[in-house]
């Protein structure tokens, strides 16, 4: 896989592409990332990147020359239709919130191409012209697109075959549909056995793998419904308690 992530910050991923699962897919040959200065791409002295609206306003507007010199280069150009197996992922509040789904998506295409905003926002013309899919992490204002495309690059990276050391961990993750589950993961214990007065669910420790994928079955729903608000008697009522004791 290849990832182009267009930035006035590149330097912002420097540690972030060294270490973790990254740094194990780069290392493996899984995917290769390049970071693309903006500022580059500009034709004046100054390397700006970004001006004032027109009509007035507050903030500055990332301009649409940077961002359509670095897409050229990358052999991506405006239209409807991205280069044959390459995503076009633009870092916008007014994008559908990012879900499992959408990274399972992008882990089974060959490149993504992600546009990380500053300031006010984009220049229109940069939202218009290229088949971009909107992306936003929530209802909430940060000042650039580079957490994001972070939070991106770690959710479809780990997803991508043999980045993982056990594969099982992805096929179990909260969202996706193991058989049983209920959105959230269940609750997870190690060792020791007793800590401080806090134990581990008996049946955890039972050697019944039916009784724990039962166990665990419920306590999927029971996560995912106190997240909703929901409220869950009837999982809550039979949750099996949590005693120390000897492994």
């Amino acid at each position: 896989m290849q990832i182009d992530i267009l930035t006035i910050f590149p330097r912002f991923f420097d540690e972030f592409l060294q270490n973790g699962m990254v740094r194990v897919a780069r290392k493996q040959g899984q995917v290769e990332i390049r970071t693309v200065d903006l500022r580059a791409f500009s034709e004046d002295r100054h390397r700006t990147v970004d001006d004032r609206p027109y009509g007035g306003g507050p903030g500055m507007l990332l301009k649409p020359e940077p961002v359509f010199r670095a897409l050229d280069v990358l052999g991506v150009q405006p239209g409807e239709k991205a280069p044959e197996g390459t995503k076009l992922l633009l870092m916008c509040p007014r994008g559908r919130q990012l879900g499992q789904g959408d990274l399972e998506d992008f882990a089974g295409v060959k490149r993504l191409v992600i546009l990380c905003g500053r300031y006010e926002g984009y220049d229109e013309r940069i939202v218009e012209a290229y088949p971009w899919q909107r992306v936003s992490l929530g209802d909430y204002v940060l000042s650039g697109g580079e957490v994001p495309a972070m939070a991106i690059l770690e959710g479809t990276i780990r997803l991508l075959p043999g980045v993982l050391g056990d594969g099982e961990s992805v096929l179990r993750d909260s969202f996706n549909a193991w058989p049983g589950a209920d959105g959230l993961d269940h609750a997870h214990w190690t060792r020791p056995p007793e800590y401080r007065g806090r134990g581990v669910p008996e049946v955890l420790r039972s050697g019944d793998h039916g009784a724990i994928e039962e166990w665990r079955r419920r306590d999927s729903r029971r996560q995912s419904s106190e997240r909703s608000g929901a409220g869950d008697q009837t999982t809550s009522e039979q949750e099996p308690k949590a005693v120390p004791g000897e492994e």
